[in-house]
């Protein structure tokens, strides 16, 4: 179960990665509209295509790609780890606060 939601926790924020990617390229259509033959009217007209380039983009460095899919699983796991104590922390503190509660000091 800890894998399911630790793999889950990986897509989300491969998901950011690849919206932040998407971001940083629209911005850098706009700052250089002379080098490139598109121009951001098109890419936002033609979505399926500008989704094509920016998968283009992302593959023409496999081992950046690897490093994107990398970084997603490891922040997917300490996310999990944290959630996992501080899951802990609450239950332990909320059955310390029962134990008190039943049991008060004379």
């Amino acid at each position: 179960m800890r894998w399911k939601r630790a793999l889950g926790f990986a897509a989300i924020y491969l998901f950011i990665y690849v919206i932040s990617f998407a971001i940083y390229f629209l911005f850098l259509i706009q700052l250089h509209m002379t080098v490139y033959s598109y121009t951001l009217d098109w890419v936002l007209l033609n979505p399926r295509l500008a989704l094509d380039i920016i998968f283009t983009e992302l593959t023409r460095s496999p081992l950046s790609l690897f490093i994107i899919i990398l970084c997603s699983f490891i922040l997917g796991f300490i996310t999990d780890w944290g959630l996992r104590i501080l899951k802990r922390h609450v239950s332990l503190r909320k059955r310390k606060q029962r134990t008190e509660f039943n049991h008060p000091k004379t």
